[in-house]
């Protein structure tokens, strides 16, 4: 396999890591804060990166390695947002659910760190 097609199957699957998780939301999407969330330019630009880097990150691991099937590189894309978000919670502590039911978390909806909530799960509007 290329170096391209494993980039973007790597990408694929962060992609869809990424639908996964809006679809789960998808009761959630009339509170204020998704509804500032969907809009947030900088969400969506992490999110962009996020799926490249993953891209990026599964070529890099398999680089190399010509008998591994595509469903691996799909596996490690969808992975990777996951642990990296995962990680950013624990280094900074942040709790997600307690952010997210907060009385300021609609007002403060849409930023940066909006990406990193909900990686342990937490889907409180």
């Amino acid at each position: 396999m290329s170096a391209i097609q494993i980039f973007l199957i790597g990408m694929l699957g962060s992609a869809l890591q990424e639908l996964l998780h809006w679809y789960g939301l998808r009761e959630h999407l009339g509170t204020g804060r998704y509804k500032a969330l969907m809009r947030s330019i900088p969400y969506w630009v992490v999110t962009g990166l996020m799926i490249v880097g993953s891209g990026v990150a599964v070529w890099a691991w398999f680089a190399g390695d010509g008998s591994i099937p595509a469903r691996q590189y799909l596996v490690l894309g969808a992975a990777l947002p996951l642990i990296f978000k995962k990680a950013v919670e624990v280094v900074t502590g942040a709790k997600p659910g307690v952010a997210a039911s907060s009385p300021t978390a609609a007002a403060n909806s849409g930023k940066l760190a909006d990406y990193f909530q909900g990686a342990g799960g937490s889907r409180v509007a």
